[in-house]
């Protein structure tokens, strides 16, 4: 793959915009999931026939999907404008590989919780979907403080690929 010319002055990072938008959306799916889980686990309120399920998960549940779209578009968004840049110099293919795998896992995971799931399966893709959920910020994490430990050591040696 020949670098263009956004590889050239930026590397394989995303600009300022595009980091806050990955994060925001990753913080709000993260913080829409996590609330269902606790409302659906944990919390329920006093109905006519006796507990029933709190009113807000199924909104919960509606903004998650809602926001999962717009993560879709950013996660393809980031396929030509960092994951293709750093292919081909090997840069953090381990941790991206399992950040893409994870991704459509989770991806697939919503569209069968959505679609496909009968009662049987529910269970079993609903609990994978939110464990997997929950441990993508560290996936995350990792991938970034390893990009940032690789920096720091090529700066430190003077190898350092152009970026910001």
């Amino acid at each position: 793959m020949k670098p263009g010319p956004r590889y050239t002055l930026l590397g394989p990072r995303l600009g300022p915009l595009g980091r806050r938008a990955v994060y925001g959306l990753c913080l709000l799916l993260l913080l829409t999931g996590a609330a269902w889980l606790v409302l659906h686990t944990w919390l329920r309120v006093e109905g006519p026939f006796g507990p029933e399920h709190h009113p807000l998960e199924a909104w919960l549940m509606r903004l998650h999907g809602l926001l999962a779209l717009p993560a879709l578009l950013g996660l393809g968004a980031l396929l030509p404008m960092h994951v293709w840049p750093a292919w081909r110099p090997r840069r953090r293919r381990p941790s991206g590989l399992v950040l893409l795998a994870a991704c459509a896992v989770l991806a697939l995971g919503g569209w069968a919780l959505y679609y496909v799931a009968d009662e049987t399966a529910r269970p079993w893709v609903s609990v994978s979907h939110w464990v997997l959920g929950l441990a993508l910020p560290v996936l995350v994490l990792a991938h970034i403080i390893g990009a940032r430990r690789v920096r720091l050591v090529e700066e430190r040696a003077g190898q350092h690929r152009p970026g910001p």
